[in-house]
Order: structure tokens, then sequence, then C-alpha cells
């Protein structure tokens, strides 16, 4: 994440820009599930948040249809 995040400044990108080019370096593309997933998204969460990249917001559930 690092390497990725010093080579996007380089490149003169925006937070976003760098947020989604991090996300996209994951490196087992096929498998996003397990341990090691969640463990990626672990180290991910801390490292935005030292470096005060954007993370991407939950999805809100659709309003309720019985209202």
């Amino acid at each position: 994440m690092h390497q990725v995040h010093q080579q996007a400044l380089a490149e003169g990108k925006g937070a976003a820009d760098i947020a989604k080019a991090i996300d996209d370096s994951y490196p087992y593309h096929s498998k996003r599930s397990g341990w090691a997933y969640k463990a990626w998204l672990a180290a991910r969460r801390d490292f935005f948040s030292t470096h005060q990249l954007p993370l991407r917001r939950t999805r809100q559930p659709a309003g309720d249809l019985f209202s």
C-alpha cells in the first residue's frame, strides 16, 4: 500500500484516485474472502486513516417498502 501511495503521489493523483489505486492493488483479485482478505481490509482501514484517504461508505438499505 505504501509503495502504491508513494507512486500515486509522485504522479500527482488526488486522494480518491490514490484510494482506488490501492484498492486495485489487492494481490488476490479472484479471491476476496476469508482471513487474508479481512486482514488486508483491516490494514487498509488503518493505512487510509493514517494517510487521510477516503474510505468507501457502506451501502444504505433501500427505504422500507411498507412505510
